[in-house]
């Protein structure tokens, strides 16, 4: 197993739980609500190296293909993962009681 460091911040509010996880987007996510469990896998080409770009503009939307603009509503799911520049983002519609991170293995 490598030594990186994996880092996971959840925010639970009254209508939505959002789970923040960065140095790595080889991890799923399982969580548990009244509406039942559910599993977040990684987003696709998790395993492409975790970097930032230069030519990331602070302008792009935040979701896929720029969909989502910072000048209005949001025009997705409210369910789902964001890839983020560290790591990934999951958005559960509902308050979590409880959830765990699944950490891929390495060869």
């Amino acid at each position: 197993m490598d030594d990186t460091e994996v880092n996971v911040d959840a925010r639970i509010t009254e209508d939505r739980t959002v789970i923040d996880v960065t140095g790595t987007r080889d991890v799923a996510v399982v969580v548990r609500s009244d509406g039942g469990e559910r599993i977040y896998l990684p987003p696709e080409g998790f395993d492409d190296p975790v970097g930032g770009s230069p030519y990331t503009s602070p302008y792009q939307g935040a979701g896929a293909g720029g969909e989502e603009s910072p000048y209005g509503g949001a025009t997705g799911s409210t369910r789902g993962v964001m890839e983020t520049a560290d790591g990934f983002r999951v958005t559960h519609p509902e308050p979590v009681t409880e959830f765990d991170v699944f950490r891929g293995e390495r060869d």
